[in-house]
């Protein structure tokens, strides 16, 4: 097969799966919303929807456009995570490098804690980050004894407005007591 079938092959897969995706917003969008269905909002303002109102993208947008769209609503819903996969203490009392990063580009506040694997015991916890702020250095909220012991470090997404949990993601981090 040569390059210009596999690029228009890949572009058709492209666009077919962009299609579906906004196929199935739409079906979750319409069975939440009611359908057309009267509805309050938080405010206890009824709200009626219009019945004129089409799902789907408006006509005459190009593939570009809808590709664009599509991959700037993926993009609002990621979040980067950034921190030191081996942490090391000179001992269980004092701070140690985690270099904890919420990245500028990140929509999220970030929160993050850190538990034992083997316990599930929190050994840490960070109060909440902005974007473009990070913690270079940690103190564990427990002391630990000398040895090397595997944790997860679990960041959750905080929404920038109410403050409510929006996701989270997991890495996993060795922590080091030397002595």
């Amino acid at each position: 097969m040569n390059e210009t079938k596999k690029k228009k092959k890949t572009t058709a897969l492209i666009i077919i799966l962009a299609l579906v995706i906004v196929a199935l917003v739409g079906l979750v969008l319409w069975l939440t919303l009611g359908g057309g269905a009267e509805k309050r909002n938080s405010g206890g303002t009824l709200i009626s929807f219009d019945d004129s109102a089409q799902s789907g993208h408006l006509p005459g947008k190009s593939d570009e456009e809808i590709q664009a769209e599509l991959n700037r609503i993926v993009e609002e819903g990621m979040f980067n995570i950034s921190i030191a996969s081996q942490v090391y203490f000179p001992d269980g009392k004092s701070d140690g490098a985690a270099n904890i990063e919420n990245i500028e580009a990140n929509h999220y506040h970030m929160q993050v804690s850190i538990t034992l694997d083997d316990t599930g015991e929190l050994i840490y916890e960070s109060g909440a980050l902005k974007p473009g702020q990070f913690i270079e250095n940690i103190k564990l909220q427990k002391a630990l004894s000398a040895g090397t012991y595997n944790a997860t470090a679990t960041f959750s997404a905080l929404d920038q407005e109410t403050l409510e949990t929006a996701g989270q993601a997991a890495a996993k981090i060795t922590v080091v007591i030397e002595s």
